[in-house]
């Protein structure tokens, strides 16, 4: 068994993860491939490598909504458990804009989710960071560039809260996995770039999977970012 399906054998088996979020899902990756290792009850198709799968299945049909370019939200109301006796919108997305123009990326993906019962959840491979406590420079993590920095602030401003910003003290990196010259020590990740944002939940913990040690073989050159999120 290689090393990805090992990680997602571990998703599988914790029955407290009802979804699972996934961005750039091709090939042999893709999300029927990935399901076959989980065993969730349904996971959406993929919008160019995006797409969610669901413990429980899904309450209604999900939605496929282009936010710009090649980017995609992919999701929909998520059922928390077997009987599916409630549940929480929940999307997956991946941005990707030329010219750092995030933007506006941003505002229609929060344009699409202000359309969705509230409490819900946008997860995703945002590809957006600010150097601060949680995300520390260090080699090859860049400066601010002001695209990125305008998303995470338009997120905030619409009362999104960040997961792991909200529940931890220090650094989140979640890429790029085994870089050489890149991070501390070196291999290391360096910049977090994928994110648990919620809306009227609250985020209880966070932590990641599938960190491999820094230079060694690793199985995506992303961690899993995990949440435990509770009702307001």
């Amino acid at each position: 068994m290689g090393l990805p399906q090992v990680e997602l054998g571990k998703i599988r088996d914790d029955r407290s993860i009802v979804a699972f979020a996934v961005q750039e899902a091709w090939h042999c990756g893709n999300p029927s491939n990935i399901n076959s290792v989980l065993g969730f009850k349904d996971i959406t198709g993929e919008r160019n490598g995006t797409a969610l799968a669901a413990r429980y299945g899904f309450a209604s049909a999900p939605s496929y909504v282009n936010v710009g370019g090649d980017d995609w939200m992919v999701g929909g109301a998520v059922c928390l458990d077997a009987s599916c006796s409630t549940s929480v919108p929940i999307f997956s997305t991946h941005w990707t804009p030329p010219g750092n123009a995030f933007g506006p990326v941003a505002q229609r993906t929060l344009d699409m989710l202000n359309a969705q019962p509230s409490p819900h959840l946008l997860l995703g491979d945002l590809n957006v960071y600010r150097v601060d406590t949680w995300n520390p420079d260090v080699p090859c993590t860049g400066p601010d560039v002001a695209g990125r920095v305008e998303a995470i602030q338009r997120l905030e401003a619409a009362g999104y809260v960040d997961a792991w910003k909200i529940t931890q003290g220090g650094e989140g990196w979640t890429g790029m996995a085994t870089r050489n010259g890149c991070g501390v020590p070196n291999g290391n990740l360096f910049k977090r770039i994928d994110y648990v944002y919620t809306r009227n939940l609250r985020a209880v913990s966070t932590t990641r999977l599938a960190r491999a040690a820094p230079g060694a073989d690793a199985s995506s050159d992303h961690v899993m970012l995990v949440a435990e999120l509770a009702r307001q």
